[in-house]
């Protein structure tokens, strides 16, 4: 049977079209199974509480899936630049660690050797310069993934095959799980609490309930078929008269979460649980090998974070000169015992 000319044309076209479309979908995750799965609240977590931990799962080239639920906009609704940054700057730390672990860094020595008057200058590989002015702009990462019902972003840092980052995109609260009135005072604490029935991503894009919430923890955990997995301290309680709570309520209910939806799964794989802020009240126990390499990747991060020390020296002065009699406590203050840090929590 003959075939009219113009409807090969129009078939050819249709399948020129359909092969052209942008594919921005990743595979929900890694090509391969076991390894580690890291739960953090934070985008900075798990270089802080989790590290040397980390470092050394990249060094024998685990499987390692990272899920950051929450974005630090600095509470401004605006300010997507921010969080965008920031994430740039934790991938830019876990490629640090993977090309220091396969002998592929491109400088061998140890920033954390270097003299601390050095400028550290950040990376331009994903700045843009918008109408020839100054400005940068971080450049959006645009890949997603679907994790059962739900489309998240993540990141498949830069093409290596084990290692992955999934950002939720929550909006971050304050230390004591109080929302900021750019994204209606919505937190993990409230929808864990049940003070409220829902919570929307930091762009108003995606709204989930605290279902939705479990639902892609538990999918990540049975589809990623992890041996292991990190998380931050559960055991801590929320306190709701800013008393004691020596964490910050968005990494005490991130964990609570994970707990809850393990308990319901019955999983029976390694679980390690991490002391966080409560870090700063114990003393220092890393070994200098381990406290180089955390340092270098947090150093790596902090080049796109404005608010963290840029160097030994400052993080060390911020603690010397605090008043913690007279000054509320935040994080960006005591860096430098974090960094000598790692404590698991039993």
């Amino acid at each position: 049977m003959l075939v009219p000319r113009y409807f090969l044309f129009f078939a050819a076209l249709l399948t020129l079209l359909v092969t052209a479309l942008p594919a921005t979908a990743e595979p929900p995750f890694p090509p391969c199974v076991g390894g580690s799965i890291y739960f953090t609240a934070h985008t900075i977590d798990s270089l802080l509480f989790q590290n040397p931990d980390l470092y050394h799962d990249l060094y024998v080239f685990k499987c390692i899936t990272t899920i950051v639920l929450t974005a630090d906009s600095g509470g401004e609704a605006a300010n997507h630049t921010r969080l965008l940054e920031l994430e740039r700057g934790l991938e830019n730390a876990y490629k640090f660690m993977s090309d220091v672990s396969s002998g592929d860094a491109d400088d061998n020595q140890s920033v954390s050797a270097l003299t601390e008057a050095t400028t550290r200058e950040a990376p331009q590989d994903f700045l843009i310069t918008c109408n020839g002015t100054e400005q940068s702009v971080a450049v959006a990462n645009d890949t997603t993934a679907q994790i059962g019902e739900h489309t998240v972003s993540v990141s498949p840092l830069l093409g290596r095959s084990n290692v992955q980052i999934i950002y939720l995109r929550l909006p971050q609260s304050e230390y004591f799980g109080k929302g900021y009135n750019a994204y209606s005072e919505e937190s993990l604490a409230k929808l864990y609490n049940s003070e409220i029935p829902q919570i929307s991503t930091t762009d108003g894009k995606v709204t989930y309930t605290l279902q939705h919430v479990k639902d892609i923890i538990a999918t990540i955990i049975r589809d990623r078929r992890a041996n292991d997995i990190h998380m931050l301290n559960y055991f801590e309680a929320l306190n709701t008269d800013e008393g004691d709570q020596l964490d910050h309520a968005d990494r005490i209910v991130s964990a609570k979460l994970v707990m809850n939806v393990m308990e319901d799964m019955g999983f029976n794989g390694n679980v390690k649980v991490y002391a966080s802020d409560s870090l700063r009240m114990l003393r220092n126990n890393l070994n200098t090998p381990d406290y180089i390499k955390k340092v270098d990747a947090f150093f790596e991060y902090a080049k796109h974070d404005p608010d963290m020390c840029q160097s030994l020296d400052e993080c060390g002065q911020r603690r010397q000169n605090l008043d913690v009699s007279k000054t509320k406590y935040a994080e960006v203050d005591h860096v430098a015992e974090f960094l000598k840090r790692e404590y698991y929590v039993e």
